[in-house]
């Protein structure tokens, strides 16, 4: 199934810079697995159950990390792609990247600061749904994420755009709870805004997550936290114009810069399929639980993210499953739901994790040949 799913993928055209090798042979064929069945065990012996939050969430970015790294290496080198000349993103992660090659960082070691860097959004929205839920169902998710299949894109530039998508609403989550002082409060929300301005610079789906922060002030009635995150969200776009990247007219020319070939149907179909495989069972299980969640502003956020994300393919003839990765991550938080509403969240469903982490290290393999 996941290698029918991989060709089918395959035949629309997608508009994204080609992968390529990036650096010498590395022996960590195995290393996925090794990491996998180290979050597996621990997993199944109820430790994220047990120990300290502090240390839980720095375990979790270092599986999450380890995740990621191993599998961007799976066939002994790193791969990235090259996104300096894409239309597929916005252009400050390619300046970004130009810069980063003219001080002398080659490819493979900017893919390994990418992976790091987007394996923070574990600890960033298991601490959103702490915040929204408890921290139980927080607990419970984490080796989710640690293992989530869309790792698979996590050494691409959007990953960077996840890591600054994700600290937005984990800090428009703590900006709004019950007891926090007004001026604190205000100070967050507009941290928020700039995290969100600084988000969409680096992925235009990122800002897709503006309504699961609408959500989260309506859900916790602070709707004038809005008006102070709509202020810190144009400081970073209006500092970006000032040194000529106007975010909007990007946004519009690369909507506008399609093939003339819409092939709407087709395109649909594989975007479902890459996103089953990116999501894994986990999707399936969160979607299925959406009701009972108490945390449904995020998966909400990562719903719009992702089908406007796709909309905006289909428009523009260009299927870039990396630039949804701002948003994977929000779709799997219903995954350890209550099956009522209202009640305790259900234990971190293994076999899901297992079969999704055995999918995505398959494909990586599959896409290393």
């Amino acid at each position: 199934m996941a290698v029918g799913s991989w060709l089918l993928v395959g035949t629309p055209d997608t508009g994204t810079a080609p992968v390529r090798r990036t650096g010498p042979a590395w022996p960590l064929g195995a290393a996925p697995v090794l990491v996998a069945a180290a979050v597996l065990l621990a997993t199944y012996r109820r430790m994220h159950e047990r120990w300290g939050w502090p240390l839980l969430l720095f375990t979790g970015y270092l599986a999450s990390a380890g995740w990621t790294l191993t599998l961007a290496a799976s066939d002994g080198a790193l791969w990235t792609a090259e996104v300096a000349d894409s239309d597929a993103t916005p252009p400050l992660p390619g300046r970004l990247l130009d810069a980063l090659a003219g001080s002398g960082v080659d490819d493979a070691l900017a893919t390994t600061l990418l992976c790091l860097v987007g394996a923070t959004a574990t600890v960033l929205v298991a601490s959103a749904l702490r915040s929204l839920s408890d921290e139980l169902s927080a607990r419970r998710l984490v080796p989710v994420l640690a293992l989530a299949p869309y790792a698979l894109v996590g050494g691409e530039v959007e990953a960077i755009a996840l890591a600054l998508g994700a600290a937005t609403l984990a800090v428009a989550a703590i900006s709004s709870e019950p007891g926090r002082p007004g001026l604190a409060r205000l100070i967050l929300a507009v941290l928020c805004g700039l995290l969100l301005g600084a988000a969409a610079l680096f992925g235009y789906t990122a800002i897709l997550l503006a309504a699961g922060v609408v959500c989260v002030f309506f859900v916790r009635r602070r709707p004038l936290l809005n008006v102070a995150t709509a202020a810190g969200f144009f400081v970073p776009l209006v500092v970006a114009q000032s040194v000529e990247l106007d975010w909007t007219e990007d946004l519009v020319a690369v909507l506008q810069s399609g093939t003339g070939q819409h092939r709407y149907v087709e395109g649909l179909a594989a975007a479902v399929v890459v996103l089953l495989i990116l999501g894994g069972p986990a999707l399936i299980a969160s979607v299925r639980s959406m009701r009972t969640t108490p945390a449904w502003p995020l998966l909400l956020a990562g719903g719009a993210g992702v089908v406007a994300s796709v909309a905006a393919g289909l428009v523009s003839d260009r299927l870039a499953p990396g630039a949804w990765l701002p948003a994977l991550p929000w779709l799997l938080v219903a995954a350890i739901a209550p099956v009522r509403q209202g009640g305790p969240s259900v234990p971190t469903p293994l076999p899901v994790v297992g079969v999704g982490a055995i999918t995505a290290y398959a494909l990586a393999l599959l896409i290393a040949q």
